[in-house]
């Protein structure tokens, strides 16, 4: 079985880092990070030439509205399940997200507990990748 291919999007390069760690070390090889974003233009330029399955979108990444990328990604990426991540675990920044087309909601504090999970759960949801 392949593994997940994930994009990480986000503005704190610390972050992506360690989320890129935390993948690898708990994953158990089914996880594996084919690139990261810091911007909004990259993040949609990298999405186009990954193909990833999964990305993982911080809802306050500059340069387009997260709540706008999100749609454009879709468009882009039809194939690829969307994990919104927020500081904000607020309920309101979640229902945006999912009413934006995100797939899943997962709040930055439960990374740790929520994001493997999440992440399994969109990959099966949006199925394999197909090889180009």
């Amino acid at each position: 079985m392949r593994p997940i291919s994930v994009l990480l999007v986000d503005t704190n390069p610390t972050l992506l880092r360690v989320l890129t760690d935390f993948l690898q070390e708990h994953s158990q090889n089914a996880v594996v990070v084919v690139g990261t974003a810091s911007g909004a233009t990259e993040a949609l330029a990298q999405a186009q030439a990954l193909l990833p399955q999964v990305i993982l979108l911080d809802l306050q990444v500059p340069g387009l509205p997260c709540l706008e990328m999100i749609p454009r990604l879709r468009g882009m990426v039809p194939k690829a399940g969307i994990i919104a991540l927020s500081l904000l675990d607020a309920n309101i920044y979640q229902k945006a997200a999912l009413a934006a087309g995100a797939d899943e909601f997962v709040g930055k504090a439960t990374l740790g507990t929520d994001l493997l999970v999440a992440i399994r759960r969109v990959a099966r949801s949006v199925g394999p990748k197909e090889s180009p």
